[in-house]
């Protein structure tokens, strides 16, 4: 029977037939499965949009690319994963800001490496619900009783500076690569809050601590081919989530390490550092926070603490090599106002206007995060007059912000005046996104902003930036990696004053 049929159909009509199926999957999973009015690329059949992102050298580029063409919302399919880039100030804002209770969440229960990484609880920054509320506001009481905003962390970054001065002034003016360094100093500040002590730069432990984060980082993307086929967690031997799971657990088990040795001299009474926190938190029967969810917002903080700011200082010791005008106006203004022989303190920010702009529009120019961590719609969105589907993934285009011509005046150009009022004073600017917007706002920017500001200032208070090699073209554009805009390499030459 079987074999009669098949001798009675010819190879057309078993192309027509497949064909046709493939048109039909696509229209259906374009026009009727989708509830949404949002343009964007026609997906592929079982793997959507992947190919155009996966393998790219830039995604943030690829997804501006997309802006261009389908507008200032795209809608996406990774696998069977709905994904809407939402682009430019007025949507990003609405999104994260006005609609924020109805975004406020993280797609952990979608995205494959969340589920991987977290399966029952998670940390400050992947968490949801009221158990992402109560350790939230935990987290910051704790950071600011920690001396966050206060002379005490201060003088944390003040003698962590001191010791990079010291570094940079044994170079005695050879080319160096700073992004070995920057990472090794923020994170020491980050130390000091959650252990209560640096660590020497060359510690192999330390190093090994950097090198996983540096790994997560690389890695950690919503844009891989695991996020949508969970089976190739276990088939592809190239499965960079793995290595993103690994590192994580690495640096939570040196973080339990500790917390046992830290056990051996609590006090209740004198609580020094987080791992004392979490010491006398640990199992009260009361407590809002669970054990767990505390642990892992320690290693949250850790690692959030580490990377993002020291990327900023790299990207800031490029644009002062490529601006040197500016690199001068900046050491003019923080010689007349602080002069050379004592150190800049956080509250000198009110009188150099013009270096609080570089600093500002180095972040806005290189938006080192251009990309947001994952969101997720709790029920439909109406943005800009189209739906936002429940249940799919947001992710907001920061760089988009940043370069959006309705906020910023030729957005692409390098100008800190941007951020001057007509009397020469610093002025905050709305579309100014660098730590996001709305509930999911970084819990760490007071921190960061502070590390930014007594390491940029007091590096350019005591040497003079030029290029570590002449033929070096410094080129603007960065390097994508999972969660950062990161420059390409380069070297420079720290020439005391």
């Amino acid at each position: 029977m079987i074999e009669t049929i098949l001798h009675s159909v010819d190879v057309f009509t078993i192309l027509t037939f497949f064909i046709t199926l493939l048109l039909a999957y696509i229209i259906w999973d374009n026009v009727v499965r989708v509830r949404t009015n949002i343009p964007g690329p026609t997906p592929w059949p079982i793997i959507g949009n992947l190919p155009s992102i996966i393998g790219t050298n830039n995604a943030s580029e690829t997804f501006l690319q997309m802006q261009k063409k389908y507008g200032d919302l795209v809608y996406l399919k990774f696998g069977k994963l709905p994904i809407v880039v939402v682009y430019g100030y007025k949507n990003v804002h609405q999104v994260l800001v006005d609609n924020g209770n109805k975004t406020k969440f993280r797609p952990r229960h979608l995205l494959r490496f969340l589920k991987t990484i977290f399966p029952k609880e998670a940390g400050v920054i992947f968490s949801n619900g009221q158990e992402w509320v109560d350790i939230r506001r935990f987290s910051m009481v704790a950071l600011k009783d920690f001396g966050v905003g206060k002379q005490s962390i201060e003088e944390k970054i003040q003698d962590e500076v001191d010791f990079l001065m010291d570094l940079f002034s044994k170079q005695e003016k050879k080319p160096t690569d700073c992004s070995k360094m920057f990472p090794k100093a923020t994170s020491n500040i980050i130390s000091s809050i959650i252990f209560g002590s640096r660590f020497d730069f060359d510690d192999p432990e330390f190093n090994n601590l950097l090198g996983n984060i540096a790994t997560i980082f690389k890695y950690a993307s919503a844009f891989r081919l695991e996020n949508c086929f969970p089976i190739l967690d276990k088939v592809n031997p190239f499965n960079k989530i793995k290595l993103v799971v690994e590192g994580r657990k690495k640096i939570q088990k040196y973080i339990a390490s500790r917390i046992e040795s830290a056990r051996c001299s609590f006090d209740a009474n004198n609580i020094r550092h987080f791992l004392d926190v979490y010491l006398e938190q640990e199992g009260k029967p009361d407590s809002k926070i669970s054990d767990e969810c505390l642990f892992l917002t320690i290693a949250d903080l850790y690692i959030a603490g580490t990377d993002t700011t020291s990327v900023t200082l790299q990207w800031s010791m490029m644009y002062m090599i490529k601006y040197p005008d500016i690199q001068k106006k900046c050491q003019t203004q923080i010689l007349e106002v602080i002069g050379n022989d004592r150190q800049p303190v956080v509250r000198d920010k009110d009188n150099i206007p013009y270096v609080m702009a570089t600093l500002h529009e180095v972040q806005r120019i290189s938006t080192i995060a251009p990309l947001s961590v994952p969101h997720v719609a709790l029920e439909d969105i109406d943005i800009d007059g189209k739906t936002v589907p429940k249940d799919t993934i947001i992710i907001t285009n920061l760089m988009s912000v940043h370069l959006d011509p309705s906020v910023w005046d030729k957005p692409e150009e390098f100008r800190p005046e941007r951020f001057l009022d007509k009397d020469g004073q610093f002025v905050k600017k709305e579309g100014f996104s660098t730590f996001s917007m709305g509930p999911r706002l970084c819990l760490g920017k007071q921190l960061a902003e502070s590390e930014l500001l007594l390491f940029f200032i007091s590096i350019l208070q005591r040497f003079n930036l030029t290029k570590g090699d002449d033929n070096d073209e410094l080129p603007m554009i960065g390097i994508q990696t999972g969660a950062t805009n990161q420059p390409q390499p380069f070297k420079i030459c720290f020439i005391p004053r």
